[in-house]
């Protein structure tokens, strides 16, 4: 079985390259020959879809299935229409991808906390009336989370305390994208991160941060392993399942009775943090998951 690793070629962390590493290596033991490549060596044609590259193999359909850990969607449709099964769907990771698109396809499925679209505005034109934040406070009280629909560990989610700082905030990041979200206080600095492939968690640690509101260990938290409860797992499974993503890292908060809150769902979530807190390395789940699907389809 061989397989490409499609990685976006202008992401190059530290972070990033050893959950490349960790891919690669979950691979090789599942016995799967993966390539690493990136989306600069795909070249799309926006007027008849065909896709130019130069990797050997890929007119001739030489790799059974492509993990897709990039957000580069136009790409990835265009190569589902080629005929290659994407590990994550294109359709998958866009949903992920902006915030405001994943609550919206997961109206009335789970318990999520109050959330409403921030008026949309333009980069040159920005909010010369921030009349409209007088409601968000009314309805979501303060303090209130503010959050850009495109955001990455916790980098763009901000803390209103006030209708002063809120608008501060709204004002910083005009031009783009958020959303307002109830603040779910018993959960602050704290959240359950559970790594779901196929239809089951396989793995879920506790995040906590003494020090901020978000949780992520990018902003200095730390994991725990964690055994998620029933309901945790169903609401984890179910949002995955909803999006239409083959894996995913959910993001439970804890609302004051212990009852799970989805926060968010990451499409490509990194996992060393995970493999820390627990010593499960969810590739060999991941590539069992794949190959049984391929398996499947063979026959």
């Amino acid at each position: 079985m061989r397989g490409l690793l499609v990685v976006n070629a202008f992401l190059n962390t530290k972070q990033t390259e050893d959950t490349y590493d960790l891919l690669l290596a979950g691979a090789k033991r599942a016995g799967i020959q993966m390539e690493l490549v990136t989306n600069a060596q795909f070249f799309t044609d926006a007027g008849d879809g065909h896709v130019e590259s130069d990797i050997p193999g890929f007119y001739e359909m030489a790799y059974d299935f492509i993990l897709f850990w990039n957000k580069d969607v136009f790409l990835g449709r265009a190569l589902e229409r080629m005929g290659y099964r994407l590990y994550n769907s294109a359709d998958a990771i866009e949903a992920c991808d902006n915030k405001a698109v994943t609550f919206e396809r997961l109206e009335g499925v789970c318990r999520t906390p109050r959330t409403i679209k921030v008026p949309m505005t333009f980069n040159n034109v920005g909010y010369d009336d921030l009349s409209f934040e007088e409601y968000l406070g009314n309805r979501l009280g303060y303090p209130y989370v503010i959050k850009e629909c495109l955001g990455s560990y916790g980098g763009q989610v901000y803390l209103a305390n006030d209708s002063e700082s809120a608008r501060r905030i709204l004002k910083d990041i005009e031009g783009r994208d958020c959303l307002a979200q109830e603040f779910i206080s018993s959960s602050s600095g704290r959240d359950i991160r559970a790594y779901v492939v196929g239809r089951r968690v396989v793995a879920a640690m506790e995040r906590v941060n003494d020090n901020d509101f978000r949780s992520n260990i990018a902003n200095g938290g730390r994991a725990v392993a964690h055994r998620v409860t029933k309901e945790q797992e169903e609401m984890a499974v179910l949002a995955t399942e909803k999006l239409g993503l083959d894996f995913a890292g959910v993001d439970l908060l804890i609302g004051e009775g212990g009852e799970p809150i989805l926060c968010e769902v990451n499409s490509n979530a990194q996992f060393r943090g995970l493999l820390n807190a627990t010593g499960i390395d969810i590739t060999d789940e991941l590539f069992a998951y794949i190959s049984s699907g391929l398996n499947t389809c063979k026959y």
